[in-house]
């Protein structure tokens, strides 16, 4: 290891320019932990988990060696400790900022780096990035259930005819499983339009096709949608070609609702969520926690097309909905600072 000698700030210097050198990611973050400078050393690991997640991964390899093995442990254990915080310090300032109670959120479990072991409660639902256990573990939810899909409903026709319009224009549309997606599972999706989007907003970012659908966008200003920072999560237009299946997985948290409003959909197209199948009618909205276990598939021979956005959980407060937003919008602040923590802007 050509790093030991070196001061922390040649180490950082070293470290940016060999952004990939998994070993002396671990080696840096465990000497910047040692002085004491924990959010550098999150910041250094987190940067390191997003590139293959070795860093944090790498003390399960039989094949590494003992010190960076033990390394890694270091890192996982204090990536855990540090994002675990993090989460108890944002509902801390929400409660303070708002005078309102959240404890259910301040329970809600990271599931990739929550410090302590857990188990969900019911065996097919696993989100994969946020975890509120006190949420009843319903997986659907009719049109008739929720009241607030009404304004869509009514507008179901003017939307499918806006669709239509636009359709025809492959430009607007992108694979929904990007090509470098991991997993197995998406090897006959990842980077192929059998299943594609039509985004109008992703990312709590507006796309430029949204001038292309100013009647949709109106009819949702009545809805109360999933936001960060002001903006909707995502909406977007979900098209599976004949013959596409989108295989068993499971959504990223159970704090929300994934509503489906049905465009078109030809016979022999339909979802299985939490094991029990379910099919479209155009025009009647479908909303169920994407948590469970869902997989959906067209055996027909024409697209079947839905408009896809998401709403909170029924069962969660208006003060605990802007409670996870405050979370979800402090943790993507801190993710978007670590370059300017580690001083590499």
């Amino acid at each position: 290891m050509t790093a030991t000698g070196h001061s922390l700030p040649e180490l950082l210097a070293m470290m940016q320019k060999q952004s990939d050198n998994v070993e002396l990611a671990l080696y840096l973050g465990a000497r910047l932990e040692e002085a004491g400078n924990f959010e550098q050393a999150a910041a250094l690991w987190s940067l390191g988990d997003d590139i293959g997640g070795l860093v944090r991964h790498a003390r399960n390899d039989p094949n590494a060696a003992k010190q960076m093995r033990a390394d890694s442990e270091r890192a996982d254990q204090g990536l855990r400790r540090f994002l675990t915080g993090l989460h108890e310090a944002s509902v801390d300032d929400f409660e303070r900022e708002t005078g309102d109670e959240a404890q259910r959120i301040r329970q809600g479990i990271w599931s990739l780096t929550h410090d302590e072991e857990f188990e969900f409660k019911h065996p097919l639902q696993r989100p994969v990035i946020f975890y509120i256990p006190d949420l009843p573990q319903k997986s659907v939810w009719s049109a008739k259930e929720l009241e607030r899909l009404s304004p869509l409903i009514d507008g179901f026709a003017d939307i499918a005819a806006e669709y239509s319009t636009n359709a025809q224009d492959l430009n607007l549309v992108e694979p929904y499983v990007p090509k470098g997606t991991p997993g197995g599972e998406w090897r006959k999706l990842r980077g192929k339009l059998d299943w594609s989007a039509l985004y109008l907003f992703k990312d709590s970012q507006p796309t430029e096709h949204v001038s292309h659908f100013p009647g949709t966008l109106e009819f949702f200003k009545k809805l109360d949608l999933v936001r960060i920072n002001g903006n909707p999560m995502e909406i977007f237009f979900s098209r599976l070609t004949p013959g596409a299946h989108i295989p068993p997985h499971f959504g990223l948290t159970n704090s929300r609702l994934t509503v489906h409003l049905p465009l078109i959909v030809p016979d022999n197209c339909a979802i299985r969520i939490a094991g029990k199948e379910h099919h479209w009618r155009e025009g009647e909205p479908l909303a169920f926690d994407d948590s469970f276990e869902h997989e959906a598939w067209n055996k027909s021979g024409a697209d079947r097309v839905v408009l896809i956005f998401e709403i909170h959980h029924p069962d969660l407060l208006p003060a605990e909905c802007k409670a996870i937003e405050h979370c979800y919008a402090a943790r993507d602040k801190w993710l978007q600072s670590r370059r300017h923590i580690l001083g590499w802007e």
